[in-house]
């Protein structure tokens, strides 16, 4: 387990120093965009298939690529810095916390109509009437989804867990935010309900456990709440946490982005006690 923890570790600094650059995305794209084209290509040539097969067929070529990394990759400590870096580009914790910054940014500089296109793109709720609640919940869902899951999937399966946890909340969120109703779209959620979504609790036990260090714990409530999707209990221990606020303003989302930094950051200050446990016992 000590590689797993150093590997977990080393991805999520990585991750909160450099991040994806935006940069390099604007070249060759990211691994996010790269998936969500590959998810267009399988589900047009899949159509008429059954969910599961062309899930199978979205799936499959995501864990032979990732395989075959993991296994031609170099031993040693070049190696690992490899692994690290590949691993840390399927987190979004930067990317997080940027976003989540532009919607508050944009809030208190333009006013909450401006706010919206950013509130969007960072995947809130668009029945959700109050902008603070709706970009505060989808800031919990994206820490669930992609920090707090993908974090248990490098643990299990290292780079390959990685990429399998990231294509898989990236189908089901896409298909949730279309509203699909298709055979593939009811496989994913089905995968879904079985991987990602117990592994995404962990964002509403980091959330509370934030929520808890500054004198609130209704959020613990959240962490065995029904979940009609991953996110759905970090949600919920988000809003929890935050509580009813008397208006809607900006300064509920600079709340929210300060619960989810304390929150990553005890999740990172976790990974490295049980790495330095892991490397001290073995």
């Amino acid at each position: 387990m000590a590689y797993a923890f150093a590997l977990a570790l080393a991805a999520a600094l990585i991750d909160v120093t450099l991040g994806y650059p935006r940069w390099l995305a604007r070249i060759v794209g990211s691994p996010t965009q790269w998936l969500a084209a590959w998810l267009r290509i399988v589900k047009t040539a899949a159509e008429g298939l059954s969910g599961r097969t062309a899930l199978a067929l979205y799936l499959a070529p995501v864990a032979v690529a990732a395989a075959t990394i993991m296994q031609w990759a170099p031993s040693g400590p070049l190696g690992f810095a490899a692994m690290a870096l590949l691993t840390s580009t399927f987190s979004g914790r930067q990317s997080l916390d940027v976003r989540g910054r532009e919607v508050a940014s944009a809030w208190e500089a333009q006013g909450p109509y401006e706010a919206f296109a950013a509130a969007e793109a960072l995947g809130a709720d668009e029945t959700e009437p109050r902008l603070g609640r709706a970009a505060a919940a989808s800031i919990a869902a994206r820490f669930a989804d992609e920090v707090a899951a993908p974090t248990v999937f490098i643990l299990i399966g290292g780079l390959g867990g990685a990429a399998l946890c990231r294509a898989l909340t990236l189908a089901g969120r896409l298909c949730r935010e279309s509203r699909e109703d298709t055979a593939f779209a009811r496989a994913v959620a089905a995968l879904e309900t079985w991987t990602v979504a117990p592994a995404a609790r962990a964002g509403a036990l980091w959330l509370a456990v934030a929520a808890a260090s500054t004198g609130a714990n209704l959020a613990f409530a959240a962490i065995a709440a029904a979940a009609p999707r991953p996110g759905a209990p970090a949600e919920q221990a988000m809003l929890l946490a935050l509580g009813e606020a008397r208006r809607d303003e900006p300064r509920y989302v600079r709340q929210a982005l300060a619960l989810f930094r304390r929150a990553a950051a005890m999740e990172l200050a976790t990974l490295a006690v049980a790495a330095l446990a892991a490397v001290a016992s073995g």
